[in-house]
């Protein structure tokens, strides 16, 4: 075959134009089938971030209204509670921290601090690094800092979706109706 057939050849190939419809067609339908799976799987992804982040509110709310102590059996509740509200994949993780700020030494420290699930108990040496999360408070003054974290299973398996914390939320409240949060063992 000489140059000028192949030629030929090439220029009748390129202005035909039966099938490029079903050509076009095989080119882009697995890009638009991977842009709506990741539009799904990022709308799901935030969706399940704002249950969470009213779902820790929530919890702190709640305990921001006890004038009784609370125990092991009630923080079981708010676990409960948290993963009714979520409904996460896997096992979710609550930390309770009442946190008392000192005005004389400018510091932020933990009066008491319980768990459940994969996070640990809240140091007052921790709390130096949250200070920029914390509020303004006055000297004696507490919050109740709630955290929650919980595990996602996206829809479909995007990049970034599954990164450590991208589902970890914090709240805090002030005592509503006593001036502070008893924490009792029994």
């Amino acid at each position: 075959m000489t140059f000028p057939k192949i030629q030929s050849h090439l220029s009748r190939f390129a202005e035909d134009t039966k099938g490029n419809i079903a050509i076009e067609s095989l080119i882009w339908l697995p890009f638009i089938l991977f842009l709506l799976a990741a539009t799904f799987s990022l709308h799901d992804a935030f969706r399940y971030k704002a249950l969470n982040v009213k779902a820790a509110y929530t919890i702190s709310d709640a305990i921001s209204r006890e004038t009784d102590p609370i125990d092991g059996t009630y923080l079981d509740g708010m676990v409960e509670l948290l993963d009714f509200l979520v409904r996460p994949g896997g096992e979710s993780s609550l930390r309770v921290t009442l946190v008392r700020y000192n005005g004389n030494t400018s510091s932020y420290e933990s009066e008491w601090s319980r768990t459940r699930g994969g996070l640990g108990e809240l140091q007052s040496a921790q709390l130096s690094q949250m200070h920029d999360k914390l509020p303004t408070m006055l000297h004696n003054e507490r919050v109740i800092v709630v955290e929650t974290e919980t595990n996602y299973a996206p829809p479909f398996a995007i990049p970034g979706l599954t990164g450590a914390g991208l589902f970890y939320n914090y709240g805090f409240t002030r005592p509503r109706f006593a001036p502070k949060i008893v924490w009792s063992d029994s």
